[in-house]
């Protein structure tokens, strides 16, 4: 209904009424106010969307969403009936059950791929893994376990260390025992460098017993005989190369020696048992011949 007021109000008496005019508005501000509506307008079609997503509302309704979605399916027969684990050997399979945490029946399309896989990934023998869900009843699972190459001394403890350097584990070493044990602060990460330098003379190899890294710089290699070959910083290789060959000439390893100096080229510095009070005997070397 329309309320109508009927009461009219007569005119004061010597007074003309005046009717009541608004001001016109400047055209510069009916521009500014058209400008700003404009703005706020494209502010709320562009940063309500990207609120909403920040905000978390709009993942949580889409994960609602494929959950309702994975359970239907599940009730339709995609349930997980078997796990298939591909290339463990030394990880606990038990471990990986437990950070895998699927059961026999779940939906199958309610297992959350990546959040599984960065899961595993955490686990001390897992560098990498894969998952994916092969229809209409099964989760397989892929994964590649760290490569063991040394272990490192550090504060009078053994680790585990990978041809990366990374740390694998400091428990049950015992299967590991005839690994290369190296020492010092940054050994682990040149370990792997090295191996490939001893690999070079399998023979000479197979008597190394340890090694320790100098002054982030080069390498002291122990000997099964308790020989110290000291290595130079530049061309390590060539210098493990010419101590094969004199060992192959002169036996050097049979020899009362403590230490072997191979840091100066063309040069041999040994150091003798009996020579304990620091004494050292220079060999020239050059080309197989000694003077």
């Amino acid at each position: 209904m329309r309320w109508i007021n009927l009461k009219q109000e007569k005119p004061t008496k010597g007074k003309r009424a005046k009717s009541v005019r608004k001001r016109p508005m400047p055209p510069w501000t009916r521009r500014s106010l058209r400008a700003l509506g404009v703005t706020a307008i494209f502010a709320l079609a562009l940063g309500g969307p990207a609120w909403l997503w920040q905000s978390g509302w709009v993942g949580n309704a889409m994960h609602s969403a494929w959950q309702s979605a994975a359970t239907h399916m599940g009730d339709a027969g995609l349930r997980v009936d078997q796990i298939l684990l591909q290339g463990r050997r030394h990880e606990s399979p038990d471990r990986i059950t437990r950070v895998l945490n699927i059961e026999r029946g779940d939906p199958l399309l309610a297992v959350d791929l990546k959040y599984t896989r960065e899961r595993l990934e955490t686990l001390p023998w897992i560098r990498a893994a894969s998952i994916e869900r092969q229809f209409p009843n099964t989760i397989r699972v892929k994964i590649l376990e760290r490569r063991p190459m040394a272990l490192w001394q550090r504060e009078n403890k053994l680790v585990l260390v990978d041809d990366e350097g990374t740390i694998i584990t400091s428990r049950n070493l015992e299967r590991f025992r005839d690994l290369l044990v190296v020492v010092g602060k940054d050994a682990p990460a040149h370990a792997n460098a090295l191996m490939t330098i001893l690999a070079r003379e399998p023979e000479l190899k197979q008597r190394v017993n340890a090694a320790v890294r100098v002054g982030d710089r080069r390498w002291n290699i122990r000997m099964d005989n308790g020989v110290d070959v000291r290595l130079p910083e530049n061309d390590p290789e060539a210098a493990w190369r010419r101590f094969a060959r004199l060992e192959r000439e002169h036996k050097l390893l049979k020899q009362d020696l403590l230490s072997i100096d191979l840091r100066i080229p063309d040069q041999l510095i040994v150091r003798t048992r009996a020579d304990r009070t620091g004494s050292n005997r220079k060999v020239s070397h050059r080309k197989g011949k000694n003077t």
